[in-house]
């Protein structure tokens, strides 16, 4: 038979368990290991899958946009801006060909503030 002293001895590993347990999926949940994080999520995917006989690019380009969404109300308000269009950020990089992009988003308070960045590779 085990003693009181065994018994809470069992009891706070379980507790302590527990509590690492829920640390564990709380980092996860928040930093957007799981999908959609709580306080941020920045991730880079592929803007095409059509990478069929594609060249590899010499030069690298970047086009901005910045999203602010008001998160308190049912109100679709929201500000959206562009750094530059897409053939211009091309040009001022020197490209003529654009073989493949990749989007880049990051995102705060699910969000609320989220910059997406589209990744040009050309020549």
């Amino acid at each position: 038979m085990a003693t009181s002293r065994q018994n809470s001895a069992r009891n706070a590993r379980g507790e302590r368990r527990g509590v690492g347990v829920l640390i564990a999926l709380l980092g996860l949940t928040t930093a957007g290991c799981l999908g959609r994080g709580t306080l941020y999520t920045r991730t880079v995917e592929p803007y095409s899958e059509d990478f069929h006989n594609t060249p590899v690019g010499t030069k690298t380009c970047r086009v901005d946009e910045h999203i602010l969404r008001e998160p308190f109300t049912r109100a679709d308000v929201s500000v959206s801006f562009t750094s530059r269009v897409v053939s211009e950020a091309a040009q001022k990089a020197g490209m003529t060909n654009i073989y493949y992009a990749d989007l880049e988003t990051f995102s705060v308070m699910k969000g609320v503030y989220e910059k997406r960045t589209l990744i040009l590779s050309g020549d």
